[in-house]
């Protein structure tokens, strides 16, 4: 099998009555050619509301991929990834999950897309008897834990933990918040209201959203009248862009911290100068402060750098620690379904990106707060925040 690429091979199939892309494939395959091959189902949202980081999660992917075959591979064999698009809908994520659990020669599975797509494809992952290894910030994708379902990034409840810390050090007592109405969102609003109290930080307002929204100016209106000490907004894709703008036409004043998942190139690109992020606050995986994080994470982050060929954004690092959890797990079992699903069960203290690893049979979660850092925009770039910054 040669390198792969994400601008490998395009071609489009149905599954199950969706439509699903292959973005990435080998040319030619290991299996054309004969060659024994370990192969891996990834699942990305590389279309729709998601891509902003559905398709850096899976360039992750494909750089970790990259590097594996150049050390040998998977116990001698070379590494396939089949790629399939959710299209950030998961009627599509649970058609493409099927797709991959179908297919026998497939020993794991990637996913790289949203937590309600990830959510929507929990209940069956039991029966598909594939291990699988997953993003989304949603508690509720590790605990309670599926036999084979075992999640990367740390939870809802680390995110808000690390920003009311962050924000209690610094001054803050009060705080206003907005959250989406999906899974993800409305964990981070009990969260918030249940840890917030325990750290001497009233929450003055919460305010929901649907994320097909595009007037925000009545939430906005009712936070900017509880003059809130700092704003948190959990929106991600198209929602964030329209709060920030709709937040500063309305003339906020108070510190605004966004989702990390909003935070990101298309989010710079969309708001039209970057410069108008400055001092924009996020709890975020380290592996958004990049090698400057030191130690064998730094490490692991310029590797992924150089397999991947430019610049590597936090998206990146958990496609990249995807790979370093999975291979850790075929080198401590037999190689098989089982013996990974079994491993992955056994993980301690496991060194990746953005924190080590550790799973017990009662938790999937993986990663935790320990690789979580409150960052500030500053000259276009993400570093960690010392102060509360004066609003953007």
């Amino acid at each position: 099998m040669t390198r792969m690429a994400m601008g490998g091979v395009i071609r489009a199939t149905a599954a199950l009555g969706a439509a699903i892309v292959l973005s990435a494939t080998a040319v030619p395959t290991a299996q054309a050619q004969g060659a024994p091959v370990f192969k891996i189902g990834a699942v990305c949202s590389l279309t729709g509301p998601a891509a902003g980081f559905g398709k850096p999660y899976c360039d992750g992917f494909a750089a970790y991929v990259r590097y594996w075959n150049s050390r040998g591979g998977a116990a001698g064999k070379k590494v396939d990834l089949a790629m399939l698009d959710d299209e950030t809908n998961t009627i599509a994520a649970v058609n493409a999950f099927r797709r991959h659990t179908g297919d026998k020669d497939i020993q794991a599975i990637w996913f790289g897309m949203s937590s309600n797509s990830v959510m929507a494809i929990k209940p069956l992952a039991a029966e598909s008897k594939v291990p699988i290894v997953s993003g989304g910030a949603a508690d509720a994708i590790g605990v309670p834990a599926d036999p084979y379902l075992f999640k990367v990034a740390p939870g809802a409840i680390a995110f808000m933990t690390a920003l009311l810390d962050f924000a209690a050090q610094h001054g803050a007592r009060t705080i206003a918040s907005l959250h989406a109405t999906d899974t993800f969102g409305q964990a981070e609003l009990a969260w918030i209201k249940e840890l917030a109290p325990k750290r001497g930080i009233k929450v003055v307002a919460q305010e929901t959203f649907a994320n097909a929204d595009t007037n925000f100016t009545a939430q906005l209106v009712r936070v900017r009248a509880a003059r809130p000490d700092l704003v948190y907004s959990g929106a991600s894709a198209a929602p964030a862009v329209l709060i920030f703008k709709q937040y500063r036409e309305l003339g906020l004043k108070a510190p605004l911290a966004l989702n990390q998942a909003g935070l990101n190139q298309a989010f710079l690109k969309a708001i039209g100068d970057p410069a108008l992020a400055e001092g924009l606050l996020t709890p975020t995986n380290q592996g958004n402060l990049g090698a400057a994080i030191g130690g064998e994470a730094g490490k692991q982050f310029e590797l992924l750098e150089k397999w991947l060929g430019r610049p590597a954004m936090v998206f990146d690092t958990f496609g990249w620690d995807h790979g370093i959890i999975t291979e850790w797990a075929v080198v401590n079992s037999d190689g098989s379904r089982e013996g990974i699903r079994a491993a992955l069960d056994r993980a301690r203290e496991v060194d990746g990106i953005n924190g080590p690893f550790n799973f017990t049979p009662g938790n999937h979660i993986g990663q935790d707060a320990r690789g979580l850092r409150v960052a500030v925009m500053r000259g276009g770039k993400l570093v960690k925040a010392d102060k509360l910054p004066t609003a953007p």
